[in-house]
């Protein structure tokens, strides 16, 4: 390829809406045009990154004997009525909808079980056929509320789906492992730095999930995970030991009530505490209480609500995804959790804000109760009495209402790893991947169904396995970069060898011996650039550096003593003899990604 051919354009300053360094890199690189809000252009070098970011995809979801299709991106409402999930991402507004010129409603795929579900249920009808995933690579689409960080956060994106069908747990257990194993060797293949934990399943719903994360300082997930144990989960759904509250000597054997006026706030009601006898008692030895009114739909779309009480310890948070997947499991499938309103509290615990308690007079449909607090006490609670608390509140003596035991505290680091019991650690990820075990939640639903070794009809059992290709371009870029530029690994990069000629524009000897070492690169089957450009040698290296080639070899004043100059992207220059140019090159980009290779090839 001939820079002159390749239409490049770089920026010399950072767009003004940049915010990190792949949105930042990609845009001012030219990889990257903003087209609209959340939606953007891919150029010539990007289009040949996500190129080679979904040949490695499919290389390794092929090694797992998935079968590739591509599935329609209008996707009819009676498909996804079927499952029961039009009404709920209608209601939450993750799908973007058209309609064609007889008014029939479709959705733009935001993901694809329904479509797949039902092609199973069409194409496989006997034990025998299983298992069988069937996986594409295309386009998506999603409501993103507030597109923003490039490709990290889009309404449009390209998408690695994959999905398995099964005759039993056992054999959706062996495809979840092979794909656990199929993701990360293709991320080691991409050189990238990434890891799976334990995640949420989220609107995709299933029985378990790991999500698949690049490490990177700017990531938006907050991961907890010891090195030794090998746990690690996001943030959601971490579970961590809660270190024990200090002890409390001046707490009363019984649970009494204290009048604590104008005070509803933990830190405030412990405060007051301390100033009025009971000395040592901290944030630890309160119960807070939030309160929420949980919103859904049945299957017909109609509203339902349920007023909730979560309870954790006074110097903990609620993690609200924790708790919509606890009210879930009692009530109904939950598409908004809200704060109560103050007049909502009033009515729930007859007081004012601040003084909601377990003990009697509190009035919600769900009472849930932080699981690592049983047998903890005594505690300090809210009275449902406004300005008084109970103070030595031992939940299972004194809660005068039902409730039930639940995980609901968010995590942090320095809790105790549930697997070793050490403290757990803190760290970014940007989420690239999802693998989920469904079940039997889209094929019971939609009737789709196998007949089976003893002659019956079963609906499919399920996994699910996606990967935002576009989305790993980005994370590539926040692992990879320096203060010059984009530095690509080998696997990904959009050309691996840029060669540039920094004569005269008519030095004979500079452009010959660039225009030869170009042409064996490309007898060699290496992806290389011969930069032709009439600009000056400055320019072209700061672009060179900015888009980010592995391996720039540069054609100057050396050439009169036989020399060129050798330079890994963000390493030092060597003078090298002409003639062992190309051969250096070859070898550095084939040693790359043998490297790479050899790294996936050591993932267990």
């Amino acid at each position: 390829m001939r820079a002159s051919r390749m239409n490049l354009w770089t920026l010399r300053e950072d767009p003004a809406e940049a915010e990190i360094a792949s949105h930042r890199l990609l845009t001012r690189a030219g990889y990257l045009h903003k087209s609209g809000a959340g939606l953007y252009l891919y150029g010539p070098l990007l289009h040949r990154v996500i190129g080679k970011i979904q040949a490695i995809v499919s290389q390794e979801i092929d090694r797992t004997g998935a079968l590739q299709v591509t599935m329609p991106i209008l996707q009819e409402q009676a498909v996804w009525e079927r499952s029961g999930r039009w009404a709920t991402y209608q209601a939450s507004r993750t799908m973007l909808t058209v309609k064609d010129r007889n008014d029939q409603v479709f959705g733009l795929a935001p993901t694809a079980e329904e479509v797949v579900t039902d092609y199973a249920g069409a194409v496989v009808k006997s034990y025998k056929q299983l298992p069988v995933t069937f996986y594409q690579q295309h386009t998506k689409f999603r409501d993103e509320i507030r597109p923003r960080f490039g490709l990290m956060r889009v309404k449009e994106f390209i998408m690695m789906d994959a999905y398995s069908f099964h005759a039993t747990a056992e054999s959706l257990d062996q495809t979840y492992e092979a794909m656990r194993v199929a993701y990360h060797r293709l991320f080691a293949r991409m050189g990238l730095q990434a890891f799976a934990v334990e995640a949420d399943s989220g609107a995709i719903g299933g029985s378990g999930s790991h999500e698949f994360m690049v490490a990177a300082a700017i990531g938006e997930d907050t991961i907890l995970y010891h090195p030794e144990s090998g746990y690690g989960a996001n943030r959601e759904r971490a579970r961590g030991g809660i270190p024990a509250a200090p002890a409390w000597a001046t707490a009363p054997a019984a649970c009494t009530k204290v009048l604590t006026p104008k005070v509803g706030a933990i830190d405030e009601v412990m405060g007051f505490l301390t100033a009025n006898g009971f000395a040592g008692v901290q944030a630890a030895h309160g119960l807070k209480c939030v309160l929420f009114v949980a919103g859904g739909q049945d299957d017909k779309g109609k509203p339902l609500t349920a007023t909730v009480a979560a309870f954790t310890r006074g110097d903990r948070e609620v993690n609200e995804v924790k708790l919509t997947n606890a009210v879930t499991r009692l009530m109904f499938p939950v598409l908004n959790l809200r704060p109560m309103h103050p007049d909502e509290v009033r009515a729930a615990t007859g007081a004012e804000p601040g003084f909601a308690g377990p003990g009697a007079g509190l009035k919600v449909e769900v009472c849930l109760i932080e699981e690592q607090l049983k047998g903890v006490g005594p505690l300090v609670a809210g009275a449902n009495e406004t300005d008084h608390h109970l103070v030595g509140f031992v939940i299972e003596r004194d809660a005068g209402v039902a409730y039930q035991w639940a995980d609901l505290t968010s995590a942090a680091a320095g809790d105790a790893c549930p697997l070793s019991g050490k403290p757990l650690m803190e760290r970014r990820g940007i989420e690239v991947g999802h693998i989920f075990k469904l079940g039997t939640k889209y094929s019971a639903s939609m009737q789709c169904v196998f007949t089976g070794a003893d002659g019956k009809l079963h609906p499919f059992i399920m996994g699910c396995y996606g990967i935002g290709s576009s989305r790993v371009a980005a994370a590539a870029v926040e692992q990879h970069h320096d203060a010059d530029g984009l530095r690509w690994p080998m696997s990904i990069a959009p050309y691996q060898v840029v060669v540039v000629p920094a004569g005269k524009p008519d030095d004979a000897a500079v452009n010959g011996a660039a225009e030869q070492i170009h042409k064996d690169l490309l007898a060699a089957g290496i992806e290389a650039i011969l930069d032709d450009r009439d600009a000056k040698p400055g320019v072209k290296f700061k672009d060179w550096d900015l888009v980010g080639i592995p391996l720039r070899i540069v054609c100057g004043r050396g050439i009169a003593n036989g020399l060129v100059e050798f330079k890994p992207r963000g390493g030092t220059v060597a003078e090298i003899p002409v003639a062992e140019a190309a051969p250096r090159a070859i070898a550095a980009v084939r040693e790359a990604l043998a490297a790479l290779d050899a790294a996936a090839d050591a993932v267990r």
